[in-house]
């Protein structure tokens, strides 16, 4: 009786270490995401406050400015709309900077399970944070196939000199990363229910 006990301890102190590694694996690949994604978002900022800027110019020299100003007037429409870009960027960096990283309580959890004697509510708790934080990623992987359609349209219509195909472009690049997005989602779902059933079954 006993044998089988110890036998139960230690399969359910096998599954407790396992998923407090998974854990921190998990929370430093979400520490990486966070400052991609806080450098995404600037970038996204950027071109698309320069794109707006120059569009905004750029029309008002065509309704206003006749003859060989307006080739100088355009010249110095594009470059305000870069400064503007690149300050609104910086601006957005900031702020996401200073919000700081919303999983540092998951860290926290993770630490104290390695600094003492881990018990399996411990454990359901932090598969619990850890499904709680795959949830708001799956939100903001939802958002940057948003951005990352945005900068899809930006860039070939810069480079192509057309919206339609830029558009294009960024409808595909945005179904694309959503499809992965869910895709990721769903892996992330089944491996939450398949741990937390194996610790219930090591109790």
């Amino acid at each position: 009786m006993s044998s089988g006990g110890e036998e139960s301890g230690k399969r359910n102190g096998q599954v407790l270490e396992e998923i407090v590694r998974g854990a921190d694996d998990y929370y430093n690949y979400l520490r990486k995401k966070h400052a991609t994604g806080t450098r995404l978002d600037a970038v996204v900022v950027s071109l698309v406050v320069w794109f707006a800027s120059f569009v905004v110019l750029g029309v008002g020299a065509l309704t206003t400015i006749k003859g060989s100003m307006f080739t100088a007037y355009l010249l110095a429409a594009f470059l305000a709309a870069i400064v503007i870009g690149i300050v609104a960027g910086l601006v957005t960096y900031t702020v996401r900077r200073r919000r700081g990283f919303k999983f540092a309580q998951l860290g926290d959890l993770i630490q104290k399970m390695r600094g003492g004697e881990a018990t399996s509510e411990d454990g359901l708790h932090l598969m619990d944070a850890m499904h709680q934080a795959s949830l708001v990623m799956k939100k903001r992987k939802m958002d940057n196939a948003f951005e990352y359609g945005v900068v899809a349209f930006a860039i070939v219509t810069i480079l192509g000199l057309n919206p339609g195909i830029g558009a294009l472009a960024g409808v595909i690049t945005y179904l694309y990363f959503r499809f992965e997005a869910l895709r990721d989602s769903e892996k992330e779902e089944t491996r939450y229910e398949d741990s937390k059933k194996a610790l219930l079954q090591s109790l």
